[in-house]
């Protein structure tokens, strides 16, 4: 089937039922909006980065990372209880806070919590933990390629040659930044492979999770995979977390817990599944692209890592392998035209 033009595209709109034409002009005019934040919590998770990075040299990675989590966690829940209370003062009647789920849903969510909620987390900030800043938001950057695969397999998504180029730089990079952490001196090769696994859990998590926002609405759902997750998260975490002496710990590393709680972590995840209606999974992927940008700035800035050689060339592999995925391949955003009503 070949790809069709914006001619076609607005022709197709035209000839939509009057209902179908007010969610596709929604649609258009609404992604705006999720781009800008978007582009907003680039720096914040750039950011994010190097907090951790920073609050690593004094807590151990799954303290810090759940204590980040619950912060997160309570982020979310103000945000429900505010969109809640919002609903319901229009309809003029209450409002349950988290919706009565279907039997079918309850294991598909049950997974989101395990892959986004728990797992992700979890090998991510450990991951870090063996490597640094800068160079697992490199390994970020590797998402959009690896949602693609996903959706590929999947049939949810469909990727014509410039995709399959793109998916292939993509490989060449992951390949080159593989390559650097085994030389001598590096040591980073366990630290790639849990980030690798981490984002392999992250990227699958905003696949499973968009028919459940969908269906139930993003906030609900996100806040609902957090509490879940993280409960499983803070009981595997407790010993460590009994052992951590919380008031020794430096000004930089309670904020990279509070406001990279509740920033990142919290608000940072709700953005990304409130888009995914609009834009789709591999799209909010994309702006991990710029995550590295941000990330290696703020890392240079404030810590003085420079990166390797290695490290550039795969970054750069990486994002151009994305570029021409997501924005040069006309099959693949060709199939962005037709979109789900949004749910919020």
């Amino acid at each position: 089937m070949a790809p069709k033009s914006s001619t076609e595209t607005v022709d197709a709109i035209s000839a939509s039922p009057p209902a179908r034409q007010e969610v596709l002009l929604g649609h258009s005019e609404s992604a705006w909006s999720h781009h800008s934040l978007l582009s907003l919590f680039v720096v914040f998770w750039g950011s994010n980065f190097v907090l951790a990075e920073v609050a690593l040299r004094e807590m151990a990675p799954i303290s810090f990372s759940v204590a980040r989590f619950i912060v997160g966690g309570g982020a979310l829940i103000a945000v429900l209880y505010g969109q809640s209370t919002i609903q319901a003062r229009r309809k003029g009647q209450a409002v349950p806070l988290f919706p009565r789920l279907e039997r079918r849903d309850w294991p598909r969510l049950f997974l989101v919590a395990i892959l986004g909620a728990l797992l992700a987390p979890w090998l991510g900030i450990e991951g870090l933990g063996l490597t640094h800043g800068a160079r697992a938001s490199l390994w970020l950057a590797l998402g959009p390629a690896l949602s693609s695969g996903i959706g590929y397999l999947l049939k949810t998504e469909r990727i014509g040659r410039t995709g399959f180029v793109g998916v292939a730089l993509a490989g060449m990079g992951t390949f080159a930044l593989a390559a650097d952490g085994l030389l001598p001196g590096r040591t980073f090769w366990l630290g790639d492979l849990l980030l690798f696994v981490a984002l392999a859990c992250a990227v699958a998590e905003l696949h499973l999770i968009k028919p459940l926002a969908q269906k139930y609405g993003a906030t609900p759902m996100v806040t609902s995979r957090t509490v879940m997750g993280g409960v499983l998260y803070l009981l595997l975490a407790s010993p460590a977390l009994v052992g951590e002496a919380w008031g020794s710990l430096g000004l930089w590393t309670w904020i990279a817990i509070l406001a990279g709680g509740a920033v990142g972590v919290g608000i940072g995840q709700w953005v990304k599944v409130r888009a995914l209606d609009v834009l789709g999974p591999t799209r909010v992927v994309l702006y991990g692209n710029l995550v590295p940008l941000a990330a290696l700035v703020v890392a240079w800035l404030a810590l003085n890592t420079v990166p390797s050689v290695l490290e550039v060339l795969a970054g750069a592999l990486i994002i151009a392998g994305s570029v021409l995925l997501q924005r040069l391949d006309p099959k693949h955003i060709s199939d962005k035209a037709v979109l789900a009503p949004p749910t919020e």
